[in-house]
């Protein structure tokens, strides 16, 4: 099955504070001045071996500045088409949407990180996903955080921002994995309708809120509003009865 293969190829080395990385490699993070701070997509060819590294990486380090590594690592097999959300069977397992209502909370953040990547490639266009673009980024050690190396409000870095609020998000919902979700693991089968039916009830209107340099959120205007940051590029997820 593809699906092995994609996650067998993803394989990085210790990621090394203040280094830029890219495309599973150490990059210059100067070179990025000489193209306006765009990377350079690669073919679909090669490109479901190279997004995920960049994304494990990023998860690694998560779970390594928690003090978690050894058999408390990061294991990226749990994510192997788990629930109707997390990585499914396909051609394009990063950025394919799921269906129907998440099955836990752990779930819910993939499709919180689909629904991000839905956002940026409803700005830049549909061969703006992960397995098309790569995107240069770091760990400051300095200032404590992860950096996206290219422009603000480019494709590259929106997309980065949704793999590290990903790789954030999983690590705060670790302990909520169920092997009755996993598909390799319980046969759990999101391609099943009946295992991923809708909440149903009224339609709710959806605004894309974020982006520029922090992760997209696909909101529900019945609960939720969109601010606009103090910057005025990006916008901020607000309750609907707090002022923006």
């Amino acid at each position: 099955m593809k699906l092995f293969a994609f996650f067998a190829a993803a394989t990085l080395a210790e990621i090394e504070d203040d280094t830029c990385y890219s495309n599973g490699e150490e990059v210059s993070c100067s070179n990025l001045a000489r193209t306006g701070g765009r990377s350079i997509a690669v073919s679909t060819e090669e490109s479901s071996e190279r997004r995920y590294t960049d994304l494990k990486a990023i998860a690694d380090k998560v779970w390594k500045l928690n003090g978690l590594a050894g058999k408390n690592k990061f294991d990226e097999r749990k994510y192997w088409a788990y629930g109707c959300h997390c990585y499914l069977l396909g051609d394009r397992p990063l950025s394919e949407m799921g269906t129907g209502a998440p099955k836990d909370e752990l779930d819910n953040k993939c499709k919180a990180y689909k629904d991000c990547q839905k956002c940026v490639r409803d700005k830049h266009g549909d061969q703006c996903i992960g397995e098309f673009v790569k995107y240069t980024w770091k760990y400051a050690s300095k200032r404590g955080r992860f950096e996206g190396i290219n422009n603000e409000g480019s494709c590259e870095r929106e997309l980065f921002q949704c793999d590290l609020k990903f790789a954030q998000d999983t690590f705060t919902a670790m302990n909520v994995f169920s092997e009755d979700n996993h598909f390799f693991w319980g046969g759990f089968d999101n391609r099943d309708p009946d295992n991923c039916p809708s909440n149903g009830g009224i339609p709710v209107e959806h605004q894309c809120c974020g982006g520029y340099d922090r992760e997209y959120h696909w909101i529900g205007l019945n609960k939720k509003k969109c601010c606009p940051a103090s910057d005025g590029n990006s916008g901020v997820v607000t309750d609907l009865t707090e002022e923006c």
